[in-house]
């Protein structure tokens, strides 16, 4: 299982208390008799922390009501106990010498909680779910100097119990069910009039700090600024939750251009949709997507329009961000794209050498391998690590080896590589432009069995991982700089992507038949090999081919939907690699949501898709 300050381990490990009912995952026993199992690491963390105190030297309380005061004492202490000492009380059943007195006043000034009217607080009150999304919400909000934080998506509305949500908490209830903190019961629904214990609070409370655990995101630009002049330069990412690593990477590669660019207003577009609302709703910090990027161009008069993406292939989402960018071409005087960061021969021996010279000082004792971790792909794409491979090599750097997280060569392949060559100390770095999600979890988590840190470390090698993302090489960043300067028309870069089909002539209104017909989705990573749509009586049917069998199931509708649906979930049909799905569809050109579930992560996901009238071809 993987750590509990990542992300990734947060999202798995989210079932396991009230309405979070789980399995054990403490390796060491709780240290008080009365937690269990599932709850001794959030246990053991808060009160390690200081958070939460137990009520005795043995007995936590796991399973009594978390009161107001408690909450509200654990929020206070967060937040590294402001004296408050010269604020006046409000609350006539707050006493002066009251343990909670101090937290209570903070909460209260801080505007995290109002009492329950005509100066009652309730100090002793059983906090219940929705007021807990309120108070954390608004703790939340203050920790990142917002007034409010939101969920741009409806997720409560999936619970069977919505509609018992208070008016004035369904804001709060749908952010902290959107971020995970709070999750359905077992039965399926929220109980937000219900109260949590003493146990579930804890690990609400872990799974919050796990999720502000990535940095300060005032200390990053989202370059999301109106008054642009006539010229443009878009910087175009993936994208990362990980706000330190944001601004030292995709930020400082935007600083680089901008000192490169003079002339010209720089500014942001990531394409994981699901990354911009993370942000959002986490930081209530606001980052364009593509369509949004350049809605704001058009709108602020740019004339001269130059995209450069940080990818680093001209893969699946390099051909995405040509797609979107050929439906603008007239809403522009030009519009120049540049190249992928490795494109040419000479790309990949200046990047070669940044990463030969990043490591160098680490691996100089001849024992020490320099492993380093792509992302992998179905495509075509996948060519660009064998080749650094090779690369790698004829520059006379034997002990560096390219491997992936989703494809071949695999960590356990490269330990083996790493042994057979004789060396006994690892390396581990990503070679992606940040060090976010995959480096942090899949590359360094120690608690994680599949992560490589753990594989390389079972195969007997001393391990050392280095969480720094390419972009924050200055070579790098001067690389990006140049493919920016040479940025041509979208029709004379001479580079294809993957896939880039003419799109045929066709009906956008279709009659019964079957028809092939293409298929946008806004997650660049959820590839559509194929699709056949049948159109019958009306109704409107999709045959999905996946390239792979990294998702088994499909449904109509949210992700959230999608966890508590008894029926409608589709099961994918695996052969030769590919998996397939018959799914219904409610409309054509139109943003349909449907969720799938991911083999590996065992979790359901957001996928927006939209099947394009204008692309249909009767068969």
């Amino acid at each position: 299982m993987k750590k509990l300050h990542k992300l990734t381990a947060l999202l798995l490990a989210l079932g396991l208390a009230a309405g979070l009912a789980g399995t054990a995952f403490a390796a060491d026993a709780p240290r008080y008799a009365d937690v269990p199992g599932w709850a001794g690491e959030y246990v053991d963390r808060v009160t390690e922390l200081g958070l939460v105190d137990g009520r005795t030297d043995t007995a936590f309380g796991s399973n009594e009501p978390m009161t107001r005061a408690e909450l509200v004492t654990a929020l206070y202490r967060l937040a590294k106990t402001p004296d408050v000492q010269d604020v006046d009380n409000p609350f006539t059943d707050v006493k002066e010498e009251d343990p909670c007195r101090d937290a209570v006043v903070w909460a209260h000034t801080q505007k995290i909680v109002e009492g329950r009217g005509e100066g009652v607080f309730d100090p002793d009150g059983s906090v219940k779910r929705q007021e807990i999304a309120k108070i954390l919400n608004e703790f939340a909000a203050r920790q990142v100097g917002r007034d409010g934080l939101e969920s741009r998506k409806d997720v409560v509305s999936a619970y069977p119990d919505a509609g018992k949500v208070s008016g004035w908490a369904k804001g709060y209830m749908n952010w902290a069910a959107a971020s995970e903190f709070i999750t359905g019961h077992s039965d399926g629904t929220l109980d937000p009039m219900g109260t949590a214990t003493r146990a579930q609070v804890s690990a609400i409370l872990c799974r919050y700090l796990d999720d502000a655990s990535t940095g300060d995101a005032s200390k990053d630009d989202p370059r999301n600024q109106d008054g642009i002049g006539k010229k443009e330069l878009l910087v175009v990412s993936f994208g990362t939750s990980f706000n330190d690593n944001r601004a030292a990477t995709i930020g400082a590669v935007e600083a680089a251009l901008e000192r490169a660019f003079p002339d010209y207003d720089v500014r942001r577009a990531f394409t994981a949709d699901t990354i911009i609302e993370h942000i959002y709703r986490r930081d209530g910090q606001l980052i364009d997507n593509v369509k949004e990027a350049l809605e704001r161009a058009k709108r602020n008069g740019v004339e001269e329009l130059v995209v450069q993406p940080t990818h680093l292939m001209n893969g699946w989402e390099y051909g995405d961000l040509v797609k979107a960018l050929e439906k603008y071409e007239g809403g522009f005087a030009s519009i120049k794209l540049g190249a992928p960061l490795l494109t040419t021969d000479g790309d990949f021996s200046r990047v070669a050498e940044a990463m030969i010279g990043a490591t160098g000082d680490l691996a100089a004792d001849g024992k020490t391998a320099v492993c380093w971790m792509g992302h992998g792909t179905a495509a075509a794409s996948h060519a660009v690590y064998e080749k650094m491979q090779k690369v790698l090599a004829d520059q006379g750097c034997d002990n560096h080896f390219v491997g992936t997280v989703e494809a071949s060569p695999t960590a356990g392949e490269l330990a083996e590589q790493v042994k057979e060559a004789g060396y006994t100390r690892v390396i581990l770095r990503p070679m992606m432009i940040v060090a976010g999600d995959h480096a942090n979890n899949d590359m360094a988590d120690e608690k994680d069995p599949e992560s490589w840190y753990s594989v390389f470390t079972a195969a007997g090698l001393e391990v050392q991982c280095e969480l720094k993302g390419l972009g924050e090489l200055k070579e790098i960043q001067d690389l990006l700089a140049a493919h920016a300067r040479d940025a041509k028309p979208l029709g004379d870069t001479g580079i294809g992507v993957e896939p880039n089909p003419d799109n045929p002539d066709g009906k956008t209104a279709l009659a019964d038949g079957v028809y092939a017909i293409q298929v946008e989705c806004e997650q660049s990573m959820f590839k559509i090999d194929r699709c056949t749509l049948t159109v019958k009586d009306g109704a409107m049917t999709a045959r999905l081919v996946l390239g792979s069998d990294s998702f088994d199931k499909m449904f109509a509708g949210t992700a959230a939907a999608a966890k508590l649906a008894k029926d409608g979930v589709v099961d994918g049909l695996s052969a030769d690699g590919e998996t397939t799905f018959t799914l219904p569809v409610a409309e054509l050109d139109k943003p349909l949501d449907y969720a799938a579930h991911s083999v590996r992560k065992d979790a359901w996901y957001d996928r927006t898709l939209t099947f394009l009238a204008d692309t249909a071809k009767a068969e």
